[in-house]
C-alpha cells in the first residue's frame, strides 16, 4: 500500500491550520432528511469538524456510512456527523481524565467488527469488494476510529456509572409512555445445535502436509516465489490474490497456533506446516515492527471424501431419528454427540456474537440456518442439513428452537427488561445532555458550514461553537 496516498489523521492534521484539504473520492448517497446538504465539492478527505485537538474527516463519515449499510442500519450522514462530534468530545475528555485502551482491546474489537461484516456480506472477498480495499487497509482504517470508540465508551461509562433505575421508576415510566411510543419487539429466537463434521483421514492430511512442504522446498532451494505459489495454490480467498500477504497484524489478531509460529520466524524464513481451525499453513515472515508483523501464508484444507460426507450424514440422521423417537432430549443429545466444542457442553446453546446472549433476530442468523427453522415453533427441531461453520468448514447440523417470540408491541409484563432499558436510557440521555452542555463550553469546536443545517438532536453544538 502506498501510504503517501492514504488519508489518515496523522497525515492530515498539519493541513487543517493551513486551510488545505486532501483530495479523495466523490461523496455519494446523500438522499434523506438526515443526509448532509449537497455541495459542489467532490472531495472526501476534507476536514469538516474539529473538537479539541481531534478532527473529523469527510472520508471517516463516508466509511461509517458504508459500515452502517453493511449492518442494515439506516444512519444518514448528519446523524453520523453528530455522533462523531459527541465521540470526539468524549475522547478529548477521556484523554484529560487519563483513560486508556490497550492495543489488544483494539485488535479484538476490530476482529469482531470484521467478522460481523464477513457474516453480513457472505465472505471476506465480498467485504473487500464492498469497501473497495484489501483487508489490511480496511483494518488500518478501522484502527483509529475503533480506538476512539473504545475510549469514548470508557468516558460514557464514567458519566453514567452511578445512574440506576428502580422498579417503581420503571413502572412510572411505562405508565407515562404514550401507547404509540412503545417499541415494536422484533421476532427473536434462541437456538441449540448438534453439529457433526465429516471425518478427514490421516492419508488426506498427510497429502496436504507433503504438498506444503514441497512448496517450501521449491521456494527455499529451487528459486520459486512464495507469493506466486500462494496465488496458485492457497485456499484463503482473502489473501491468495495478494500473494498470501495478510498485512501488519498483532498477535491477538491471529489464531493462536498461527501467531505462535509466525512470531517465531526471522525475516524471509518459512515455517514448518502449521495446523489451525482453518486448515494447514506454511508462513513466510515479510516484516516485523515491534509486536506487529506482516506475513504471507499458503492455506490448504484436506478434502472430505464422498465416503466421509456420507458417514457424517448417516451419523446425524441416526441422532435425528433418536430425537424423533424420544430416546434422549436435545440437551442430552448435544452433550453426547455434538462435535462443536463451543456449544456441546451447554446442551448446544448458541451464543449471539453480536450481543453476547442467546437471543437472535432474523438478520443475525446465517440464511441457511434460518431457512431450516423459519417454520418451526418453540420446542421443535429441524431436519439435518448441510451448512458451514464460522471457519468455512462443511458441517451437518440439527437446530432446535428453544424459544421464539413473535413481533409484538412491548408490554411491561412480557418485556420488562426492554422497558427498564428505555427508562434507564432516558436517565442516561439527560446526563449526557448535561455533560455535553458543560464540556462543550470549554472545548474548541468547529463545525464545517456544509453541516450547519443538519437537524442535530442536541442543538447546543452550534450555540456553543467557538468562532475562530
Amino acid at each position: 500500500m502506498n501510504r503517501s496516498k492514504k488519508a489518515s489523521i496523522g497525515l492530515l492534521f498539519p493541513l487543517i491550520f493551513a486551510g488545505q484539504y486532501a483530495v479523495g473520492q466523490e461523496i455519494v448517497n446523500r438522499e434523506n432528511i438526515y443526509a448532509a446538504p449537497k455541495t459542489d465539492t467532490v472531495v472526501v478527505d476534507k476536514v469538516v469538524g474539529i473538537v479539541g485537538n481531534k478532527i473529523i474527516l469527510e472520508s471517516a463519515i463516508e466509511a461509517q456510512y458504508l459500515q452502517a449499510k453493511v449492518r442494515n442500519q439506516s444512519a444518514g450522514k448528519c446523524k453520523i456527523y453528530e455522533d462523531m462530534l459527541y465521540q470526539k468530545l468524549l475522547v478529548t475528555q477521556a484523554q484529560i481524565d487519563s483513560l486508556e485502551v490497550s492495543e489488544k482491546e483494539v485488535d479484538a474489537e476490530i476482529q469482531n467488527r470484521l467478522q460481523g461484516f464477513i457474516d453480513q456480506l457472505g465472505g471476506l472477498e465480498k467485504v473487500e469488494e464492498y469497501f473497495n480495499k484489501p483487508l489490511a487497509e480496511i483494518k488500518e482504517d478501522l484502527r483509529d476510529v475503533t480506538e476512539d470508540q473504545l475510549l469514548s465508551q470508557r468516558e460514557r461509562n464514567q458519566i453514567t456509572s452511578d445512574i440506576k433505575v428502580s422498579p417503581s421508576e420503571v413502572n412510572n415510566f411505562y405508565k407515562k409512555l404514550p401507547k404509540d411510543s412503545l417499541p415494536l419487539i422484533d421476532l427473536t429466537l434462541e437456538m441449540q445445535q448438534i453439529v457433526i463434521y465429516p471425518e478427514i483421514s490421516k492419508k488426506d492430511i498427510d497429502e496436504v502436509k507433503q504438498r506444503l512442504l514441497k512448496i517450501k522446498n521449491e521456494v527455499l532451494n529451487e528459486g520459486a516465489l512464495f507469493e506466486t505459489k500462494a496465488i496458485l495454490y492457497s485456499e484463503d480467498p482473502g489473501s491468495s490474490p495478494k500473494g498470501g500477504e495478510l498485512g501488519m497484524m498483532s498477535r491477538s489478531e491471529l489464531v493462536p497456533e498461527f501467531a505462535t509460529a509466525a512470531f517465531a520466524l526471522k525475516k524471509d524464513s518459512i515455517s514448518d506446516v502449521v495446523k489451525s481451525d482453518f486448515g494447514y499453513h506454511i508462513i513466510q515472515l515479510i516484516d516485523r515492527k515491534g509486536e506487529r508483523i506482516n506475513v504471507r501464508h499458503i492455506l490448504m484444507k484436506p478434502k472430505f471424501t464422498f465416503e466421509a460426507k456420507t458417514k457424517a450424514k448417516q451419523k446425524i440422521d441416526t441422532i435425528y431419528n433418536g430425537l424423533v423417537d424420544k430416546k434422549y432430549t436435545f440437551d442430552d443429545a448435544a452433550k453426547l454427540f455434538s462435535e462443536d466444542s463451543k456449544t456441546s457442553k451447554n446442551g448446544g446453546l448458541v451464543v449471539n456474537p453480536y450481543s453476547g446472549n442467546a437471543k437472535f433476530t432474523v438478520d443475525e442468523i446465517y440464511p441457511v440456518n434460518y431457512y431450516a427453522i423459519k417454520n418451526l415453533e418453540a420446542g421443535q427441531f429441524s431436519k439435518p442439513f448441510e451448512t458451514y461453520d464460522d471457519k468455512g468448514n462443511t458441517v451437518y447440523k440439527i437446530l432446535y428452537v428453544k424459544s421464539k417470540v413473535l413481533p409484538h408491541q412491548a408490554t411491561i409484563e412480557t418485556d420488562y427488561q426492554d422497558i427498564q432499558d428505555m427508562a434507564l436510557n432516558e436517565k442516561y440521555k439527560k446526563a449526557y445532555d448535561k455533560w455535553i452542555a458543560e464540556k462543550s463550553k470549554s472545548t474548541y469546536i468547529k463545525i464545517d458550514k456544509s453541516y450547519k443545517t443538519c437537524p442535530f438532536e442536541y442543538d447546543g453544538w452550534l450555540h456553543t461553537e467557538i468562532k475562530k
